[in-house]
């Protein structure tokens, strides 16, 4: 019990003591003069305790001049410093020396550089790039595949055709596409196989065969005048497939046939058929179509014809 007075005595003095060292006058702006010793520190203001004696009410914190708000942040009381110091008001001067601030100084560094300049890439240098070079592969070939075609069109041999594409690309194809269109020689009969063959049957035939002799022969001569001679061609000696066609008789493929080809005729002999013509529609690779006098078509079998004769009409 002695112990506990003790104590309540000790902090009795500490109040005391800590009170005395505010103890003084306190100015407020309306000209009040506060005597006593603060005791409390709050948001809304300060209470006092009077020399006098009694508190006073709370005295805000606006109403204390300059110097006496100084007096109270000056104090020992961390609340009192925490609340007088906003209401201190500071000189314009020093404010500024707050607020504006020197510009920060610019320090410049060490950067790295470039060592290699890479203009924008030309018109060459353009197609020297993966994509550039994917480009001009893919037009080569489709140089190469063009010049096959045109081989095929103009009826030249493909490895030439070729071979000049891969050398001269564009220019190549160019050349064998204005170049005209390749056609093989007709087949001649010699004048003097035809005339022994004409006597030996005008011998064994007599008279009659003469006047047939004659009138071969002239056929004959008409024939070669206007470009196309008689011809026979079987089977035994010729192999008679798609190309053979195509290739001996181009131009007879053509709807609307030349002078040459109006003075000559086809007999093409299927087994026990024969089969008269003027010209070809079609040929695949079974079967070739022939176009009689009279219009339309006639399908022949490649593999059954027996003889292809040319003659004139």
């Amino acid at each position: 019990m002695s112990r506990r007075w003790l104590i309540e005595i000790c902090l009795c003095a500490a109040f005391a003591f800590a009170c005395k060292g505010f103890a003084g006058e306190y100015f407020c702006t309306n000209g009040e003069v506060i005597k006593g010793d603060p005791i409390s520190f709050k948001e809304e203001g300060v209470v006092f305790k009077k020399d006098s004696g009694g508190y006073t009410d709370t005295i805000q914190w606006p109403s204390f001049t300059q110097d006496t708000l100084k007096v109270l942040a000056a104090s020992k009381d961390p609340y009192a410093q925490y609340y007088a110091e906003p209401f201190i008001e500071i000189p314009l001067e020093d404010l500024k020396a707050k607020t504006v601030k020197p510009p920060p100084k610019i320090v410049v560094g060490e950067v790295d550089r470039i060592s290699h300049y890479h203009p924008a890439p030309g018109f060459v240098s353009a197609w020297l790039t993966p994509a550039g070079l994917l480009l001009l592969g893919s037009l080569y070939v489709g140089n190469l595949v063009a010049g096959y075609s045109i081989a095929r069109f103009r009826r030249k041999p493909p490895a030439l055709v070729c071979g000049v594409s891969a050398i001269l690309p564009i220019v190549g194809p160019a050349i064998f596409m204005l170049q005209p269109e390749h056609v093989p020689a007709a087949p001649v009969v010699e004048e003097a196989a035809g005339s022994a063959e004409l006597q030996d049957q005008s011998i064994s035939t007599g008279a009659s065969t003469v006047t047939k002799t004659m009138t071969r022969a002239a056929t004959v001569k008409d024939s070669a005048a206007a470009g196309y001679e008689p011809a026979i061609y079987t089977k035994g000696e010729i192999t008679f497939n798609r190309r053979f066609f195509e290739t001996k008789f181009p131009t007879f493929f053509r709807p609307v046939l030349g002078q040459k080809e109006k003075s000559v005729m086809f007999v093409i002999k299927e087994g026990s058929k024969i089969h008269e013509g003027i010209r070809f529609s079609r040929v695949t690779t079974g079967e070739i179509y022939l176009v009689p006098l009279s219009g339309g078509e006639v399908s022949i079998s490649i593999a059954a014809i027996d003889s292809v004769e040319v003659k004139a009409r």
